[in-house]
């Protein structure tokens, strides 16, 4: 029987795997698991203001399903994507006897779910792994395609793997208990795949803002799913990055990542970064003749309706530009840009000029 919280599958090297979302599925995890042929005793990873009630329900569920579970709380916050953390988890997990067939459950947001997949592709050269997003951006782009990490202080997501997930799950009632801002930096990922993948997605944003950031649950989990359908068609074409296509999901990130970064992963959520970024791919792609001043007006006109930030004011546009030199899609010293040529196709330049991205990092900054 087709199970109808189905949003998509990913197809990789090493097999296939169920991405799902549906509204109060989170009681169902136990049992969904075990489908796939999970055993315990599992080892959840979550943060804590998650744990409560979140982590607890997923634990709960498991234990129905008649899987041990045992958690790990990490503080909320990007400075968690750290190897002395990630070691600290080794050692629990160590002293629990952890065994490579018994697996790693990511119950969270972006932070859990990299730091959680970070360590299960590490410890014991690799052991399953589950993604339970629990935060909008999360649920529509970090939990599905295998990338995990950690961060240096240099730059974030510098050290990490691609190891993809067993199965990814997500409950969207979990969204209703979300603030403004965490609920808009998620959307931005979607708003994201929209404008560079489908522009009749584009047309559903502008149609129902205000109902999405009312999380109204039909037509947010239908969002969602489609958001991940797109995300998952991606990865299954280019698992790892290397034909060219999977890139096309860093739109906004060149410059979003650089922000985060330079000002120390704590004033920016992510998706904030990626608003600020998608504006200044968007001056650039105006600059160079591949856009028109409506489109980015378009753009500007909807980030601003779910209340994202499309400027950095304040922040220094020389540290911007020193972490935007450090980011891992950098070719001969040259930033990659993912830039529009229409709403819902994008593509990738490298030969943007370095002045011109000189004068739109100052633009956004100052």
């Amino acid at each position: 029987m087709a199970d109808p919280d189905l949003a998509a599958e990913v197809h990789h090297a090493g097999g296939s795997y169920p991405v799902v979302a549906g509204w109060g599925i989170i009681d169902q995890l136990g049992q969904r698991l075990g489908d796939l042929g999970i055993k315990g005793p599992a080892y959840i990873i979550t943060d804590e203001n998650v744990m409560n009630p979140y982590g607890r329900s997923v634990q709960r569920s498991l234990q129905i399903a008649g899987i041990a579970a045992h958690v790990f709380i990490i503080p909320a916050g990007e400075s968690s994507k750290s190897f002395d953390l990630a070691q600290h988890i080794f050692h629990w997990l160590v002293e629990r006897r952890a065994e490579r067939g018994q697996a790693i459950i990511a119950v969270g947001g972006g932070v859990a779910g990299d730091l959680a997949g970070f360590v299960a592709a590490t410890f014991l050269r690799g052991v399953p792994f589950i993604q339970v997003p629990t935060s909008m951006a999360a649920m529509v782009d970090a939990s599905i395609g295998g990338k995990v990490a950690v961060n240096l202080p240099e730059a974030k997501n510098m050290v990490g793997a691609f190891y993809q997930p067993k199965g990814v799950f997500a409950d969207v009632q979990a969204l209703s208990t979300l603030g403004k801002r965490e609920l808009a930096e998620g959307w931005a990922e979607a708003i994201k795949h929209g404008f560079i993948l489908d522009a009749s997605l584009v047309d559903v944003f502008e149609e129902h803002a205000e109902a999405l950031m009312n999380v109204e649950p039909q037509i947010s989990t239908e969002v969602i799913r489609r958001s991940m359908a797109i995300k998952a068609e991606i990865v299954s074409q280019d698992e790892r990055e290397t034909l060219g296509i999977r890139i096309l999901l860093n739109y906004g990130h060149t410059i979003g990542h650089g922000l985060e970064s330079s000002t120390g992963y704590g004033q920016f959520f992510h998706g904030e970064g990626v608003s600020v970024g998608m504006m200044g791919a968007a001056y650039i792609a105006r600059e160079m003749g591949m856009i028109s001043d409506e489109l980015v007006a378009r753009q500007r006109t909807l980030l601003e309706r779910f209340n994202l930030p499309i400027h950095a004011k304040g922040v220094s546009a020389d540290q911007v530009l020193e972490a935007m030199s450090m980011d891992k899609k950098t070719v001969g010293g040259k930033n990659r840009f993912v830039l529009l040529e229409e709403a819902g196709k994008a593509v990738v330049r490298s030969d943007v000029p370095r002045d011109l991205v000189e004068a739109t990092v100052r633009e956004l900054t100052e």
